[in-house]
């Protein structure tokens, strides 16, 4: 199995999953067990994802999927900025780190497409 832990893409993954964590910890219990359970779901299949195409010889299908799931979280997110479950800090963290792993995740989708 190929390594994993030097990829910022991974590390920064790891640190938003760990955040997003801690976060819901201190929901709500309106939505702790609802969106806060979604979203800890959405960042560990992303991670998950992260750690597969780092594996596979065919990396573009599965950063495809990885994409979409961090556009849905996202989503999910902004939703919990919205409804006051977060403060504005850390949405603007969580936003800004959601941005850095779509850079690595774009960029690492263009590599694996021009290496095809």
């Amino acid at each position: 199995m190929a390594k994993y832990n030097h990829l910022p893409i991974f590390q920064h993954t790891y640190k938003l999953t760990l955040e997003i964590h801690r976060a819901t910890h201190q929901f709500p219990r309106e939505y702790k067990y609802t969106l806060g359970q979604r979203l800890k779901e959405m960042i560990s299949d992303l991670l998950n994802c992260i750690v597969a195409a780092n594996s596979k010889e065919d990396k573009a299908k599965i950063l495809e999927k990885a994409m979409l799931k961090l556009e849905r979280l996202r989503i999910h997110v902004r939703l919990t900025c919205d409804l006051k479950v977060i403060k504005l800090k850390k949405y603007e963290y969580f936003n800004r780190t959601i941005e850095e792993i779509a850079k690595q995740l774009s960029g690492w989708l263009e590599w694996s497409k021009d290496k095809k």
